[in-house]
């Protein structure tokens, strides 16, 4: 992974209600974390890849940023895609402490971003 999407991540994090993120380049995972003790890391990255995939596949955004959220009962998976093919993917909570605006930023911060 590189020296900017580590920086980009740290100056972002921590969001309250970050079950797992992840970061992925086209089909290679540069980074993931699980920090929820109620799920666990394989699963979680398992889910997270297969939305980045199928999310590609209903959502092509061909050489356009773009962002979208998946709603479930108890989670939301929001993805930042950026042209270059580089994802990163936010698995929240889904209550009324999650912190909107920061993830909002941080999905339109990491398509801005330069240098990865």
């Amino acid at each position: 992974m590189s020296d900017a999407i580590q920086n980009f991540l740290l100056s972002h994090f921590p969001i309250t209600g970050l079950a797992a993120y992840s970061v992925r380049s086209s089909d290679t995972l540069l980074e993931s974390q699980c920090l929820s003790k109620s799920l666990y890391p394989g699963t979680a990255e398992q889910m997270l890849a297969r939305i980045v995939k199928n999310g590609r596949a209903l959502l092509p955004s061909g050489h356009r940023p773009a962002h979208y959220c998946w709603t479930f009962e108890a989670h939301q998976v929001y993805v930042a895609a950026r042209p270059d093919g580089l994802c990163l993917v936010l698995l929240m909570e889904n209550n009324v402490a999650v912190q909107q605006s920061a993830i909002k930023d941080v999905l339109q911060g990491f398509l801005e971003m330069n240098g990865a």
